[in-house]
């Protein structure tokens, strides 16, 4: 199990240095999405539960003061808002698929129950928007070869739902802005494979920085781990599973009880020196963790 578990380390590390040291460069800097324009609809006239396809999309000019209006059950199929102020307009109940959004700017617009499809977002603006950020999805090649435009995009709905304190799309956001920023290390042109190693194992540890359970785990495998690797190299007369834990946990904690005590052999001194040292800085990132979820 063990070795199969080091192949795998073994096979992904050569994975991202055969990228790492690849000159071959992205033919796309950003999503080609084909352009068709059949016609041009006023978002206005829109009527309720239409399907409309290969449309540029365009809404009424800035500055007018009207009141808000609203688009339900309609379905957007490569359609083009690029460019275009959209504002004080609510979507509810809509589905935009491979629709392309890039250099738009929305603001004050609420997106209730909506569904996003392979759609691009190329340097669009968010202002006072409501906007899940899991209503957003993305196939592997957006990670794998456009990593860098959802992570500008994730960020920006980040700021905006921070701004709206929406705190749940904004943890949502970040999770997202952190997995893509992770690939943009690995894929992108400027190539970094260690932080996209550090970020994995932030990712995957500590839940983004937000998973309370990824740490009780982390934690609880921590202290299992040196209760197995500890038993048998007590003072004492061999000692039960049980007591092996008590040992690992007062250990974990930096209580220190003293009751138990290793034997002073070069292996049980590294392992417990090198537990400390971890179980010192990981008490401190989980507690950062629960405060961040937690007192906020």
């Amino acid at each position: 199990m063990i070795k199969q578990i080091i192949n795998r380390i073994e096979n992904a590390y050569s994975d991202i240095k055969k990228y790492w040291y690849s000159n071959t460069k992205h033919e796309n800097t950003h999503p080609r999405i084909k352009e068709r324009i059949d016609k041009k609809i006023l978002a206005t006239s829109i009527i309720r539960g239409s399907t409309i396809e290969n449309s540029l999309v365009y809404f009424p000019l800035e500055g007018i003061r009207r009141p808000q209006l609203s688009v339900k059950k309609v379905t957007f199929k490569k359609c083009i808002f690029s460019h275009q102020i959209i504002e004080n307009f609510m979507f509810q109940d809509c589905q935009f698929i491979n629709c392309i959004f890039n250099g738009a700017r929305i603001a004050d617009v609420e997106f209730h129950q909506c569904f996003f499809s392979e759609c691009a977002f190329y340097k669009t603006k968010f202002t006072s928007t409501y906007l899940d950020p899991t209503s957003l999805q993305f196939s592997w090649k957006w990670h794998w070869n456009w990593a860098n435009i959802n992570a500008s995009l994730f960020q920006t709905l980040y700021r905006n739902s921070k701004d709206m304190h929406q705190e749940e799309f904004a943890m949502h956001a970040d999770k997202k802005f952190q997995f893509y920023r992770r690939y943009d290390y690995l894929r992108g042109q400027n190539r970094q494979p260690n932080k996209f190693l550090r970020g994995l194992l932030f990712d995957y540890l500590l839940g983004y920085g937000y998973g309370i359970k990824n740490s009780l785990y982390v934690t609880a495998g921590l202290i299992l781990g040196y209760s197995y690797l500890i038993d048998g190299t007590f003072k004492e007369k061999e000692l039960s599973i049980l007591q092996s834990v008590y040992f690992s946990v007062v250990s974990f904690t930096t209580v220190g009880y003293g009751d138990m005590t290793p034997k002073y052999d070069i292996i049980p001194m590294a392992i417990t020196i090198t537990f400390l040292l971890i179980s010192v800085a990981w008490c401190a990132v989980v507690t950062a963790i629960i405060v961040k979820r937690i007192v906020k």
